[in-house]
């Protein structure tokens, strides 16, 4: 049995720019990769496929993302794996942090490493494609990256910035499919452009810069849908984040923080949020 990690996302920029004809929506997204993590167990040579996880709001059936992953992978590489994988989760479900999506790609580079590797990056993207839109990016293995179409073709961004966040995750979620529906040409924000967010990159480490710049065409439908999230916008930047924004379709508000005072801005929110009332707080950074 190997362990992999599994790491979550954020997205800086999402700018929705028009429904396709397969139904889905073409996006501009800057994804960011964080140490926000969970853990993945493989072990080979078992006489089915079994999935389990420790979160019982994961599914694990027949029909379930990681079930259809290892089907799929046995497909394109021609083999008939039959393996038990076990989930260790840590990033919360249905908050817009990309858990699904970044177990399914752990799985599928699990899986191609542990046969010798029948197939290439571009397969595994492929396939990815195939099961979810942000599934690409996690196969790339980048830091950052522009993902344009559905989100899933990616272009990496190279930059040394780091960036540190506190996520709070209210006690509720989201689905993502709602969220989508809802969309109107109204609730669209006004359109920075995804290159002044790359840009803000480029030119170095400007997270501040990069913090005033944060965009979400489905912040605000959320909003509407749970107000509550209004008061974690403002009591995060209270705290003293450089920039506030919820990512993907939520239900999870992030902030950028100054690394040196990241932990005494945590203290204060867990006031405000308690633990004991299902808030999940949780400290990240660039990975």
């Amino acid at each position: 049995m190997l362990i992999f990690k599994s790491p979550a996302k954020l997205n800086l920029y999402l700018k929705v720019l028009c429904r396709r004809e397969d139904g889905y929506h073409q996006i501009d997204t800057l994804f960011e990769r964080i140490d926000l993590a969970d853990h993945i167990f493989i072990e080979l040579g078992t006489n089915e496929i079994v999935i389990t996880c420790d979160d019982p709001n994961v599914p694990t059936d027949e029909n379930s993302l990681l079930h259809n992953t290892v089907r799929e992978f046995n497909k394109w590489s021609g083999q008939d794996l039959k393996v038990r994988i076990h989930v260790k989760k840590r990033i919360p479900v249905a908050a817009g942090l990309g858990g699904g999506s970044s177990n399914a790609a752990t799985v599928l580079k699990g899986l191609n490493d542990l046969s010798e590797k029948p197939l290439k990056k571009e397969e595994l993207i492929a396939i990815g494609r195939n099961l979810g839109s942000d599934i690409p990016f996690f196969i790339n293995n980048y830091r950052f990256g522009v993902g344009r179409e559905r989100g899933d073709k990616v272009e990496k961004v190279t930059t040394d910035m780091e960036l540190w966040h506190i996520l709070i995750k209210p006690p509720f979620p989201v689905a993502t499919k709602d969220i989508y529906d809802s969309l109107s040409a109204f609730s669209l924000t006004k359109d920075i452009g995804i290159d002044k967010m790359v840009n803000a990159f480029l030119k170095g480490d400007n997270s501040r810069n990069l913090a005033e710049n944060l965009c979400n065409d489905l912040q605000p439908i959320v909003l509407r849908k749970f107000p509550v999230l209004n008061e974690v916008i403002s009591e995060i930047k209270k705290a003293g984040a450089m920039g506030v924004l919820l990512s993907g379709s939520g239900s999870t508000v992030f902030g950028i923080f100054d690394k040196d005072c990241v932990e005494e801005a945590k203290n204060k929110l867990s006031l405000i949020f308690p633990a004991e009332k299902d808030w999940e707080i949780y400290t990240a950074k660039t990975c």
